[in-house]
């Protein structure tokens, strides 16, 4: 059963529902996406789960956030919002790029509603040097539409030009990103210190694109050991494994978090 709906501004979309015996997943998008990005996960993992994905406060159809609370506060907001509206109890958290940012937050929060967190090709809001000097040197690459211009490999592009318009055409549902959340999400004192990532008590894994162009693996090696998370590379990635190699991140995915085959 498919649903859709809206709760304190943020939209969301789902597949099943929520099982007190089985952790729900959520899937948190990037800044060059939103919950639509995500069909091919939802087609690999709803059989088994009740699968979730939002729209993060300023993306899809969700509400633009709000001006008197900072940004990457408001997204972590969102994901326990929209948890609590499907009434789910535990949550294993999908995270690429932007969505790291809310996800590390909401599992700060609310450790005792998450099960696992998974971070892809993301700082994630992390006061971690290497990665910050990482982006503000591929931010010399993005246009106007910011880190989704580096969304997709340019040979992804060439070779499956349908699948790259659909992923440009899902960027555009967006409204255009407010240049002010950039200064927001790097803000020194609004990083997570590496000392409060030991808070982090539940399995963590991150996962990382051989040929991500915005966090190279060694840029964002070893941010997490005090949350003494997994580290995975997949081989040809760039920054949007989930859409541009979906059969080799969605393995990764089900070993991680202990899905069958479906």
């Amino acid at each position: 059963m498919r649903t859709a709906g809206k709760v304190s501004g943020v939209a969301w979309i789902a597949s099943g529902e929520a099982r007190p015996s089985v952790p729900s997943l959520m899937l948190i998008h990037g800044a060059g996406g939103n919950s639509s990005g995500w069909w091919q996960q939802f087609e690999r993992f709803a059989p088994a789960r009740h699968v979730i994905a939002l729209d993060l406060p300023g993306f899809g159809l969700s509400d633009p956030p709000p001006a008197d609370v900072g940004i990457a506060d408001t997204l972590a907001r969102g994901v326990i919002n929209v948890l609590a509206e499907q009434q789910v109890q535990r949550a294993d958290l999908v995270c690429q790029s932007l969505g790291g940012w809310a996800g590390v937050r909401a599992a700060m929060a609310r450790p005792d509603l998450i099960s696992s967190l998974v971070l892809c090709c993301t700082l994630a809001g992390i006061d971690h040097p290497p990665g910050v000097e990482a982006f503000r040197s591929a931010a010399k690459q993005m246009d106007t539409r910011g880190p989704a211009a580096l969304g997709l490999q340019p040979a992804f592009e060439a070779a499956y030009p349908a699948k790259a318009r659909l992923y440009r055409q899902i960027g555009a549902a967006n409204p255009p990103p407010d240049p002010a959340w950039g200064a927001q999400l790097f803000a020194r004192d609004a990083l997570v210190r590496p000392d409060q990532l030991a808070d982090l008590t539940m399995p963590v894994t991150l996962i990382m694109g051989e040929n991500d162009p915005i966090w190279p693996p060694a840029s964002l090696a070893g941010m997490l050991a005090p949350a003494r998370a997994r580290e995975i590379i997949l081989p040809a990635a760039g920054h949007s494994p989930y859409f541009e190699h979906p059969d080799a991140f969605n393995a990764v995915l089900a070993e991680v978090l202990g899905i069958g085959a479906s």
